[in-house]
């Protein structure tokens, strides 16, 4: 084989290599590209969390909530409940029922459906007034406590499902439904004011101090 023939198939082979190396090269850098295009184009899935300033009833906030929870609240958050959900701030042994819910006829509770912010009420006073409300938008579910609640404060409430689902878009989802549990623990009767004896001893003697000086400016 000549020279010449020697070079020009070295020469060739070196080209072909190159070649080589650049289309893998290039295929690398397309496949980089398009895995940052899809994770820039994918939306966040920020976790979602309730607040106690979610839902108010007669212009008292929450005690306490918990979620947002996966699923639907009617076929688990009973068994969550007697099961020990709130059992730090209520106690151990509490019975929950579930009273109504606002997409069925009920006597006990109304709610916006459809609606992310709206307004939510009784429609009397509970047999208790340790109770939770449950609001349900998209696949999940939020539970807000009120412990003893004062029903004079009134029956009617706000809501605002942002707690509750936001489908990975950081927006809030329609309210699906509002479920209401009551606990099986007695009416905490209002705080009243009874004085001490000391304090009663003290009243006595301003009394009858008035009644003395009274007596000597009539005698006078």
């Amino acid at each position: 084989m000549k020279r010449s023939q020697t070079i020009k198939m070295l020469a060739q082979h070196s080209q072909n290599k190159m070649k080589t190396k650049f289309s893998t090269f290039l295929a690398s850098a397309l496949l980089t590209t398009g895995v940052v295009t899809t994770l820039a184009a994918a939306p966040a899935h920020a976790a979602v969390n309730c607040s106690i300033t979610n839902v108010s009833l007669g212009g008292v906030a929450a005690t306490a909530c918990k979620g947002a929870f996966s699923g639907n609240d009617t076929t688990a958050l009973e068994a969550q409940l007697d099961g020990g959900l709130f059992s730090d701030i209520v106690g151990a042994g509490v019975d929950w029922s579930l009273l109504g819910k606002s997409d069925q006829a009920n006597n006990f509770l109304l709610a916006a459906n459809g609606s992310t912010t709206g307004a939510w009420s009784l429609k009397q006073p509970l047999s208790s007034n340790t109770f939770v409300v449950s609001f349900k938008a998209s696949t999940s579910y939020s539970a807000y406590l009120f412990k003893d609640y004062d029903f004079s404060k009134g029956l009617t409430g706000i809501f605002n499902t942002i707690g509750v689902s936001v489908n990975g878009q950081g927006k809030a989802q329609g309210l699906s439904h509002a479920s209401l549990y009551v606990s099986n623990k007695p009416k905490t009767p209002p705080i009243t004011y009874v004085p001490e004896p000391t304090a009663l001893v003290g009243l006595g003697l301003v009394a009858t101090g008035m009644v003395f000086t009274r007596r000597r400016r009539v005698a006078n």
